[in-house]
């Protein structure tokens, strides 16, 4: 079931990668951008998690929280996205609890699909350029998926992505904090 903007976000309690406890409600009068990704080696999510980086103390002057959730173990996200220190939440789901609560699909069609788009070559070189070289995950098939909550709790953006490496545009949420600043 996917989400829509107008719906209650829901509710979830979460380990960091770092060992502290998160949860919705601790974000509670800010807006916050939940992003999730496939797994922890996934060249193409660790490109976007950089490229995202590079922008979020801007976001985050404006009120910006942020949650990334992997659905790999926290020790394989520490080896990989971990080791860039990024300054937001880095959070494991390898049950897919917070993952199936939002709806974010698995398409191993869509995954195929996406290595036959040229942005995926280009995003490909890019992503071993800044060494994020990859690996294998049972569970590849898993397509990204991003949700900005408003300070009241209600969605008000979905992103589920149509390929591998689809994520909300930095520029949707800029636009969509303009109501917050």
């Amino acid at each position: 079931m996917r989400l829509q903007p107008g719906d209650k976000a829901i509710s979830f309690s979460a380990e960091t990668i770092d060992g502290e406890t998160i949860s919705l409600k601790m974000f509670a009068g800010k807006p916050l951008l939940l992003m999730f990704y496939r797994y922890a080696s996934c060249p193409m999510c660790n490109l976007r998690l950089r490229d995202f980086a590079q922008n979020y103390r801007r976001l985050h002057e404006r009120g910006l929280e942020v949650v990334a959730f992997f659905h790999s173990p926290a020790a394989n996200i520490r080896r990989n996205a971990g080791k860039q220190n990024y300054p937001f939440h880095l959070v494991p789901d390898p049950r897919f609890v917070i993952y199936r609560s939002y709806g974010v699909e698995t398409s191993w069609m869509r995954f195929l699909l996406s290595m036959f788009l040229p942005s995926f070559y280009v995003d490909w070189i890019r992503s071993m350029r800044y060494g994020f070289w990859g690996g294998i995950d049972w569970q590849m098939g898993k397509m990204p998926a991003d949700f900005l909550i408003s300070p009241d709790g209600i969605i008000l953006k979905t992103h589920y992505g149509r390929e591998m490496g689809d994520h909300l545009a930095v520029q949707e949420v800029e636009i969509a904090l303009i109501d917050y600043d």
